[in-house]
């Protein structure tokens, strides 16, 4: 039988990407969350994803298909979560989802390039999952039982290898635009890199962790050196340290409405 793809491409919409103004929210808010609840039994088959420098990543389509499962569960979790609102503050500049990320109270800020929208929900799954974090809630399905109360370096590495997942899933099947810092997550995860990219990408953060890996490990600085040159022509992480550059927003007396999380 042959399966409906428009209706994947509507779903989506929905899943990665959402829009920082919207009008009519209760119509449009009530038409998102009916589309978005139907699962399909499978995604479409995924495309590979190749970058700049030829590397080529090709997914599986099981595994894609749990992922967006995955993904519409979180969605569903957050729509039932009146306390938590995540703050999208624009930027010029592309950054990864911990630059400047914060929570405060019941409000986690993140900064996203304005042009960047499709990368919105991975930085809000990031957002999420540090929410559930320090709530001591971060348990399975949100990540694997071996990560199940991870603190920590381990934590991090847990919600990025989720992060990675979804960028996959986008980037595979739902034909999002590439974005270099969650493309440089994505690869540095399935090079099996991801420990060494988050050491050195958030050096400032985890300075003795960093240390210990490497003077332990030596023989990975150089491998992870030497992969990134391949891979992306560079030899650190393309995304460190820049300022951001964040966009000036109009007052919106619908801030606080749920249809805007």
């Amino acid at each position: 039988m042959m399966q409906d793809f428009s209706r994947d491409s509507n779903m989506a919409t929905c899943l990665m990407s959402s829009p920082v103004r919207m009008t009519l929210l209760g119509l449009v808010s009530a038409l998102l969350l009916a589309a978005c609840a139907s699962t399909p039994a499978q995604v479409p088959p995924p495309r590979s994803v190749v970058i700049f420098s030829g590397e080529r990543i090709q997914a599986d389509r099981d595994r894609m298909t749990e992922v967006d499962r995955w993904l519409r569960m979180q969605q569903e979790e957050l729509s039932r979560l009146p306390e938590l609102l995540i703050r999208t503050q624009s930027t010029t500049t592309p950054n990864y989802p911990w630059a400047d990320f914060r929570i405060e109270g019941d409000t986690a800020v993140i900064y996203l390039q304005q042009i960047a929208r499709d990368a919105e929900a991975p930085f809000r799954t990031y957002a999420h999952l540090h929410y559930l974090a320090e709530r001591d809630e971060l348990e399975e399905p949100w990540v694997s039982e071996e990560n199940a109360g991870a603190t920590g370096l381990q934590r991090e590495l847990a919600i990025l290898d989720r992060v990675a997942d979804i960028w996959l899933l986008g980037r595979s099947v739902y034909d999002t635009q590439a974005f270099g810092p969650l493309d440089e997550i994505l690869y540095a995860r399935e090079a099996g890199f991801l420990r060494e990219f988050t050491l050195v990408a958030q050096g400032s953060r985890y300075q003795e962790e960093r240390a210990a890996h490497f003077e332990a490990n030596p023989e990975r600085e150089e491998e992870f050196v030497a992969w990134l040159e391949r891979v992306f022509e560079r030899s650190e992480p393309g995304y460190m340290g820049s300022p951001l550059t964040v966009e000036e927003e109009e007052e919106d007396p619908d801030d606080g409405d749920p249809g805007r999380r």
